[in-house]
């Protein structure tokens, strides 16, 4: 299986990244969608309905070349749309599930479709249509993921850092100021027993016949 390869290239027009966002992988559906459409409609010019099928290849081809699809380090992303632009994004920490599916056309012509599922959602969020290579694009969306995981656990540690030296000089102050304290009381209590020493001998004293 080969891997889904790292777009070099500058990201498409249409998409604003974050500063330190990273585009891993652009593509779009692959030609080869049209081929099964149009034997379809070939075999069924026999009646009506492989007319109209012919009919709509020009659209699917005009779709195709409107539809982008952008894989990046915190996102997914999916443009579409002819006569308007329809944008739909997907962060990588809300993917819940990845579905890979190939029809027969697909496994004649090598492409496939990959749903991607959200927590909460009752289906698809978004799907990669009819791309080339289509396992490998999974396990690359699977793996950024992954390390978007890593990544989030890890700054979500932060809390168990050594603490800075200021931190540190402030806890110590506050240790040196509760040990003041303690031993101010000692003395106190100190005190009062010596004073409290010669009442009790001058009281045993009178006492005594």
């Amino acid at each position: 299986m080969s891997e889904a390869s790292v777009d070099d290239g500058p990201p498409p027009e249409w998409l604003s990244l974050d500063p330190d966002e990273e585009v891993v992988w652009t593509g779009q559906p692959a030609f080869e969608t049209l081929y099964g459409t149009i034997a379809t409609g070939l075999v069924l010019t026999v009646v009506l309905i492989g007319f109209l099928i012919l009919l709509g290849v020009p659209f699917a081809y005009f779709r195709i070349q409107n539809t982008e699809y952008v894989v990046t380090t915190q996102s997914l992303y999916v443009k579409q749309g002819i006569f308007s632009t329809n944008i739909e994004t997907v962060d990588l920490d809300r993917i819940q599930n990845t579905e890979f599916n190939r029809s027969f056309w697909g496994k004649q012509f090598d492409y496939g479709s990959i749903s991607i599922s959200t927590a909460g959602s009752s289906g698809a969020e978004i799907s990669f249509d009819g791309i080339p290579d289509a396992p490998a694009v999974r396990d690359r969306i699977t793996e950024l993921k992954r390390q978007r995981t890593e990544r989030e656990g890890g700054e979500g540690e932060g809390g168990d850092r050594p603490a800075s030296a200021d931190q540190l000089a402030e806890l110590i102050e506050e240790v040196r100021a509760t040990r003041e304290a303690f031993e101010r009381v000692e003395r106190r209590l100190a005190d009062g027993e010596e004073d409290g020493d010669p009442d009790d001998q001058s009281r045993t004293n009178a006492s005594s016949p």
